[in-house]
């Protein structure tokens, strides 16, 4: 089976994730996507990150009907902080009768070169790439790879930040995440010391 891996904080999960993934299995270039909740990134360790278990339990109130997205913790095993390519690695060999891809943006293949053992995921996962609201410099020697493919997926015009700023306009928050999320994320009053902007 073809499935997509989608790794982030989400923090919280939003429309624009869910956006990404669907274009990918309507275009059959994946047939699951498993959304891959990061306990640690390197690149945005922060004491404001929301606790692993929220940010858990939103992807899968998020994906729960949908039998084509999965949310995984296979991160929580893993030695922090998490680099892709150790996870990759342990996915590979705990499913090996699974094909596996990367989801990114845009913004990611940006700095792909700072990635660790970048060319070691490049050679051997497909990996495709989002576009951002904003446009960047695009590496033409990465997108020569075989393995590097752009997709023409919904512009991403919004970040897990952004959300957590707007979080108490409900009725503009609820334009960019779901109303279980909202709910939840009410619920459990995350974000509210976050300032409405």
């Amino acid at each position: 089976m073809n499935i997509g891996l989608y790794f982030g904080t989400f923090d919280p999960i939003h429309r624009g994730h869910i956006n990404i993934v669907n274009f990918l299995i309507d275009n059959s270039l994946v047939e699951k996507v498993w959304f891959v909740v990061t306990p640690e990134n390197p690149d945005k360790i922060s004491n404001n990150l929301t606790d692993f278990i929220h940010r858990y339990e939103m992807v899968k109130i998020e994906v729960k009907d949908n039998n084509n997205l999965l949310a995984s913790d296979v991160e929580l095993k893993l030695e922090r902080p998490n680099y892709t390519i150790n996870s990759l690695r342990y996915i590979s060999s705990t499913f090996p009768n699974n094909n596996f891809s990367l989801i990114i943006g845009e913004d990611n293949l940006v700095n792909f070169k700072k990635w660790k053992d970048y060319k070691e995921i490049m050679n051997n996962f497909k990996i495709y790439v989002y576009p951002r609201k904003i446009r960047l410099k695009r590496d033409m020697k990465l997108l020569m790879s075989n393995n590097i493919e752009m997709i023409e997926a919904p512009l991403i015009d919004l970040s897990s930040t952004n959300i957590r700023n707007i979080i108490n306009d409900k009725n503009y928050a609820k334009q960019f995440i779901s109303d279980s999320i909202y709910k939840y994320i009410t619920t459990n009053n995350l974000y509210s010391s976050n300032k409405v902007l």
